[in-house]
């Protein structure tokens, strides 16, 4: 289950979401968001699934590219983000760790800073589940400590505990059965890194 304090540090900051998002990425998220959309190679009428879609902030860039005919689909644990979202497209309230898809729904999965926060999830199974073989995965994260959004009592607690992990070896060893051809990308100065993926 997700920890209720995430879900009430997003939930309580969801109306700002977006603007707390650009201030502290000066910016410069709309870049990575772009890049991490290119990284999927997308075609029209692909399916699309964004776990952890928070208010929508993918949404325009993977509708441009998937097209009228496609489908997109987003998931997250807080109803406070998903209500953010604007337009028709599907959303659903579930955490990255429920098993809510049919095996092969989805031609391409994104995830964006769900890892970081939900480190002792186990996320990875069910969305590799989701995407058919052959699918691509991109996830985005950043080398913050873990939680950090959620709050410094949070953040600390999980340093305490288990250090300042590694949290793109840490990934990229989760992806690792799943999925082949991992490749890591930076930026933003380094501060985010793009994994990308295809599943076996």
């Amino acid at each position: 289950m997700v920890p209720e304090a995430v879900r009430r540090a997003y939930d309580g900051r969801a109306p700002w979401y977006d603007a707390v998002v650009r201030l502290l990425s000066f910016g410069g998220d709309s870049e990575y968001r772009r890049r991490a959309v290119a990284a999927l190679k997308l075609k029209q009428g692909d399916r699309v699934l964004d776990v952890g879609c928070g208010t929508g902030l993918n949404f325009r860039w993977i509708a441009r590219e998937v097209g009228p005919t496609g489908m997109l689909v987003g998931t997250d644990a807080c109803r406070g983000m998903i209500s953010q979202v604007a337009g028709t497209r599907h959303r659903v309230q579930a955490t990255a760790s429920q098993t809510v898809f049919k095996p092969g729904s989805f031609d391409a999965v994104l995830s964006t800073y769900v890892i970081s926060t939900l480190l002792d999830e186990h996320i990875v199974e069910p969305i590799a589940r989701a995407l058919k073989p052959g699918g691509r995965i991109v996830v985005v994260d950043d080398n913050l400590p873990p939680g950090w959004y959620v709050g410094p009592g949070f953040m600390l607690r999980g340093m305490l505990s288990r250090g300042w992990p590694d949290l793109r070896k840490a990934t990229v060893r989760a992806m690792e059965p799943h999925f082949g051809d991992l490749r890591v990308t930076f930026c933003h100065y380094g501060m985010i890194y793009i994994i990308a993926g295809v599943k076996k």
